[in-house]
């Protein structure tokens, strides 16, 4: 657990994290203030959070995108929109409310520094890169959306692993091209995570379907 008192490293990544979001710590000192507090709480109330303005631990996974045991201390501070397994993933937005849970793992990659480069396509460009209309990349499939995040090396199985544990899909999964459904706010959704499998050795593919 992170609170006010806190110093050291942990405390620099997570002032870092909470500027790289848009939520002011007042600077990257390693020193738990009360303006880091303060960015923490409002991070919170953006996230449906707990706003407490302490770092347990699943205010911690929705930051890092990972379950980082250091930050735990027995709290459940996650306001959960729906069941099955899913830590900070919200459907909303468009494609079937698809474009929302999707931005779960697009937070993760951006708290990571790792950058979108594929999002939806039309049929030419879909055309373009050998894809097909089945994708969930595809435009015309109006209930699924699809992110490539750019990365490679062990940077993406970190990443593949974060995006994993967030959305409940086993480890030993990533890649398979098997689907996993989850049940976000009541909706079913198909997760497909794929890394290091052809086509997918220098981005990390996350596509979702309304189910």
């Amino acid at each position: 657990m992170l609170t006010t008192g806190t110093r050291g490293s942990d405390v620099t990544r997570l002032q870092q994290t909470l500027a790289s979001r848009g939520f002011n710590p007042g600077g990257a000192d390693g020193i738990f203030g009360s303006r880091t507090r303060a960015a923490v709480a409002a991070y919170q109330r953006s996230r449906g959070l707990s706003a407490d303005g302490v770092v347990g631990p699943n205010t911690s996974r929705s930051l890092f995108g990972s379950s980082d045991a250091k930050y735990y201390d027995g709290r459940s501070d996650f306001q959960t929109g729906g069941t099955g397994g899913t830590t900070g993933v919200r459907a909303g937005g468009g494609w079937g409310g698809s474009q929302g849970v999707a931005d779960r793992a697009v937070s993760i990659a951006r708290g990571m520094g790792i950058p979108v480069t594929s999002t939806k396509r039309d049929l030419a460009a879909t055309r373009r890169v050998g894809s097909t209309t089945g994708s969930d990349h595809y435009t015309g499939n109006t209930n699924a959306y699809a992110v490539d995040l750019g990365v490679s090396g062990s940077r993406g199985t970190d990443l593949a692993r974060r995006i994993a544990d967030a959305y409940g899909i086993p480890r030993s999964s990533i890649g398979t091209y098997n689907r996993h459904t989850i049940n976000v706010g009541g909706q079913r959704y198909s997760v497909q995570l794929l890394w290091q499998v052809s086509g997918h050795y220098d981005h990390v593919h996350v596509g979702i379907r309304r189910a």
